[in-house]
């Protein structure tokens, strides 16, 4: 199947080939875009080939890799080993999740992610 943006894409709950998952991916930025999957697809592959068909116009936001991508749908993040048929995404609809990109980690207060949070002696979790 293939899996690069359409356009224009469908709207949400419109039909669509009915072996196919019509997956609008909407950013924090309020861009938007559509994939195609299947319904067997897990949200590891999802990721992959989003990550792997970046849209142009999406290049500024671009992640590192495809494990900085995070899919929320009805309130909850998608696990990768899931499928888009076990999360009630089911082919033949438009279906529209959202789309975040988690920040590279970064250093704080001088101390790597591999020191442990209890060496931090700046950090304060409420």
């Amino acid at each position: 199947m293939a899996d690069t943006p359409a356009s224009p894409a469908p709207s949400p709950g419109a039909t669509v080939d009915p072996d196919t998952v019509a997956l609008t991916l909407l950013l924090v930025s309020s861009s938007r875009t559509t994939f195609y999957f299947q319904g067997t697809d897990t949200i590891e592959t999802v990721k992959n080939r989003v990550h792997e068909n970046w849209p142009k116009e999406w290049q500024e936001e671009k992640p590192a890799a495809p494990q900085s991508l995070k899919i929320l749908y009805l309130g909850k993040f998608l696990a990768d080993n899931s499928t888009l048929e076990s999360n009630r995404i089911q082919p033949g609809a438009a279906t529209i999740v959202h789309l975040t990109i988690k920040a590279p980690e970064q250093e704080l207060h001088g101390h790597s992610k591999s020191d442990s949070a209890a060496k931090c002696k700046f950090c304060l979790i409420l």
